[in-house]
């Protein structure tokens, strides 16, 4: 046995045994809590603390494999956003305050049961353990190490120049055809007065500009030693624009700053644990208090007032999955749930061949017209776990978390083969932003846009690129 085979087998006994002494220290933790409080309470901290445990186990087993650059992966980062959705329903249990935040008004009128509580807090679990075995599963131990390219002959500097002209052009259309907006759920029908034609031409500046903001910092971080401060002011200009524009949405803004964490993070310096989590902290902070803002529509005397009064209040945003799963599994088990057609279950893969208007076999929609028949748009996200609830249950719920973990390290292992290719890193850091929509809407979400948008844009800007090497007698740069 060589000294490497030696040294791995050493590692891999130690890594054992800080599980072993780990596991051992929560079994015993567990132990002392489920002695010192009522079982009201204990039906909410156990599944609570074995949230914890699984995540920390994760994060030894992979910083295990991969080293300190967790905050890189696709599948801590995942984990990360999938505690921070079930931590905070938990925390809100055990302080009794449903009656704050939309999701926890709505679950309120449910009566739950701290039992009933702490079972589905349990699936959440359940669901944390899938994504964890299937991505460290499939993930190995090859590390992307992006290399740091820098601007050759001026090949960059065009390219951003004209995606900044194209992405200024879809902003100024995508404004001038909007109607007036006043209110957050205005944002959502603004389009609503156009006709056929104009509306698919708004609709493909937005797909176009969201396409381009991913490619545009892409390149500015490439060659960040030069693009630094213009880097820095297009994430932040592009992030105010985006809650700005929609009174307070705040997606479009959470995947801006996460683009540009995971572009800093490979192209400039290796973000750190304890860096990573005072980002996370801090965006929770941020988004918190824009929420309270869009309230009461900004106006600052209502939202002081209401502070005041009631207190600061996390987003309630963080309540959003737990609630919908909740119900739906409420009503799996009454036997109430409402009549769906099986074109539902396939619908991620038959939105890619229909227009995205077509809404019909959407479950977030049918959740909708069961529930809410009167609201303009879906006021709930659903999400695999709720999706489990709709068809299989646990059962079907356990499959889909290991499949969404395998996908996300299958995705890691692809960048990492082909992390000298920018249309690679574009992709990557994509589907880096935008993971928590896995967990909000469904595993397979990221076809669509990447079949209906990405890949196309993609396309467009590595023939733009072909077409500016042939005006400029230059050689292609590696990266």
């Amino acid at each position: 046995m060589d000294q490497s085979q030696e040294s791995g087998m050493s590692s891999n006994r130690r890594l054992l045994r800080a599980l072993a002494i780990f596991m051992t220290g929560s079994a015993l933790l567990w132990l002392v809590l489920y002695q010192s409080f009522p079982l009201d309470i204990t039906y909410i901290l156990s599944p609570t603390l074995m949230a914890l445990v699984l995540f920390f186990a994760f994060t030894m087993v992979l910083r295990h494999k991969v080293g300190d650059g967790l905050f890189g992966e696709i599948g801590f980062l995942y984990m990360v956003l999938i505690i921070a959705y079930t931590l905070f329903p938990a925390m809100t249990f055990l302080s009794s305050e449903l009656a704050s935040g939309w999701a926890f008004v709505n679950l309120a009128q449910l009566l739950p049961a701290p039992k009933d509580l702490g079972v589905h807090l349990w699936r959440h679990n359940l669901f944390i353990f899938g994504v964890g075995a299937g991505y460290l599963l499939v993930r190995g131990r090859i590390i992307p190490v992006v290399p740091k390219a820098h601007e050759t002959n001026g090949l960059d500097r065009a390219t951003i120049r004209l995606l900044f002209g194209v992405v200024l052009v879809c902003v100024l259309a995508t404004s001038l055809m909007s109607a007036p907006v006043h209110s957050y759920i205005e944002n959502y029908t603004r389009y609503d007065h156009l006709s056929w034609l104009p509306r698919k031409f708004v609709s493909l500046c937005a797909r176009v500009e969201n396409g381009f903001y991913v490619i545009l910092i892409l390149f500015m971080f490439i060659n960040y030693s030069k693009y630094k401060f213009r880097a820095l002011l297009a994430v932040l200009s592009m992030g105010v624009y985006e809650l700005i524009n929609s009174y307070g949405a705040r997606i479009e803004c959470l995947i801006i700053l996460l683009m540009a964490f995971c572009l800093y993070h490979y192209f400039v310096k290796s973000v750190t644990v304890k860096r990573g989590i005072a980002v996370c902290l801090a965006l929770g902070l941020l988004f918190s208090v824009v929420e309270i803002f869009r309230s009461y529509d900004f106006d600052v005397t209502q939202t002081r007032s209401a502070v005041s009064e009631n207190g600061f209040k996390p987003a309630s945003e963080l309540g959003a999955v737990y609630f919908a799963g909740y119900h739906l599994y409420a009503e799996r088990e009454r036997n109430a749930m409402p009549p769906k057609e099986w074109p539902m279950f396939f619908n991620d893969f038959i939105s890619l061949v229909t227009p995205n208007d077509f809404n019909r076999w959407n479950p977030q929609w049918w959740y909708a017209r069961a529930y809410y028949p009167d609201s303009i748009v879906p006021p709930e996200t659903l999400g695999p776990i709720a999706d489990s609830a709709i068809w299989g249950g646990e059962i079907d719920l356990l499959i889909r978390s290991i499949i969404n973990g395998a996908l996300f390290a299958f995705l890691v292992r692809w960048f990492a083969n082909r992390q000298d290719k920018w249309w690679a890193a574009a992709i990557y850091i994509f589907c880096y932003a935008t993971c928590v929509l896995t967990f909000k809407y469904s595993i397979f979400y990221h076809l669509n846009p990447l079949l209906k948008t990405f890949v196309p844009t993609i396309l467009f800007v590595g023939l733009l690129r072909k077409l500016l090497l042939r005006m400029r007698p230059i050689p292609a740069p590696e990266f």
